[in-house]
């Protein structure tokens, strides 16, 4: 993990008067912390501790833009470099990257995702260029479906990595869910709701970020020494999750098999800290019992739109809008 100069050696070397430290926080240069103001605009009035962290280019299912405000609140103060090896959508990385300044280095295995952030990244006004040309109707969702698919299927592939980050940015953004070849939500057949929605594509910009293709079982070993975010597909065989729903829920191919086990003993050999999300359930417990477990919640987007429940539901009075049962596992750095 690098750190930056604590304030006490800038100041002596400055001959500036050292400002109060606040028990716990590493103060900037100009004696207030940017993860204090960042978490502090985060602050919610209503029933959870944290508000939604706004302003991604993309949805996504199982995204942590709810939790960006507790799991920020874990890491060390000062740190300048996050590796992670789940990007998924991206809301802690890209929190971490634009409001801390960090330099992030974020991996997934799925290679359509990562060719999407490597060219909203690098390219972003070429990507809402063509995107501007599409409609949010129900027949354009569905040609750009039949092509997506047969790039998946190994069929016909999608050579241009602007058009096929573009293809999977529609079919996902428009997607009930979210969900990778998934069914048009109709919450997104709106002109102006997508005009929003390309403009943040055009207007995001995150310079120390960086995404690229690799297994956790590569990335936390090249990157022994530094800090990670883990925010792997949650455990099945017990708790509420009953389902994977990575990249799908009809073909959970990077969610059914993943080897947690092992995952389990690279975090515990780690030489640095880490945070790690999970859902809550006995085995994670155990697992993780080492280490700093803390219970945290919010509410869970995927499917929000969708009112229709279940019997099971009704009679709980739970509503359509599901609760989070999550863990935040912390070993500091």
């Amino acid at each position: 993990m690098q750190i930056l100069k604590t304030d006490k050696e800038f100041l002596e070397t400055s001959g500036q008067k050292q400002e109060p430290v606040v028990e716990g926080i590493q103060p900037d240069l100009f004696g207030t912390s940017l993860k204090i103001l960042f978490l502090d605009s985060l602050r919610s009035q209503g029933k959870y501790k944290y508000s939604r962290y706004k302003g991604l280019p993309l949805r996504y299912a199982g995204g942590k833009s709810l939790g960006v405000g507790y799991i920020l609140e874990q890491l060390p103060n000062g740190l300048e470099r996050l590796a992670s090896p789940f990007m998924g959508g991206g809301a802690v990385e890209i929190a971490s990257a634009k409001e801390l300044g960090m330099q992030v280095l974020a991996y997934d295995v799925f290679d359509v995702l990562v060719n999407y952030w490597q060219v909203q990244l690098s390219s972003g006004n070429e990507l809402a260029d063509r995107l501007k040309d599409w409609t949010p109707t129900k027949a354009q969702y569905a040609e750009i479906k039949s092509r997506l698919k047969a790039h998946w299927m190994n069929e016909t592939l999608i050579a241009d990595p602007i058009e096929l980050a573009a293809h999977y940015w529609f079919n996902h953004n428009l997607s009930y869910g979210p969900g990778f070849l998934g069914w048009m939500s109709k919450i997104y057949e709106s002109p102006e709701k997508y005009i929003r929605a390309v403009k943040a594509v055009r207007n995001f910009r995150c310079p120390t970020l960086s995404v690229h293709t690799g297994s956790f079982e590569e990335t936390i070993t090249r990157h022994l020494n530094d800090f990670l975010y883990c925010d792997p597909p949650y455990y099945l065989d017990e708790g509420k999750m009953f389902r994977g729903i990575y990249p799908q829920r009809n073909f959970p191919v990077h969610h059914k098999g993943f080897k947690h086990e092992l995952l389990r003993d690279l975090l515990h050999n780690h030489k640095n800290g880490f945070v790690l999300s999970y859902n809550d359930c006995a085995t994670i417990r155990e697992w993780y019992a080492d280490f700093q477990v803390i219970e945290v919640q919010w509410q869970y987007t995927l499917g929000q739109g969708e009112t229709r429940i279940g019997k099971n539901r009704i009679e709980n009075g739970t509503g359509h809008v599901k609760q989070s049962h999550e863990l935040l596992i912390v070993k500091e750095g």
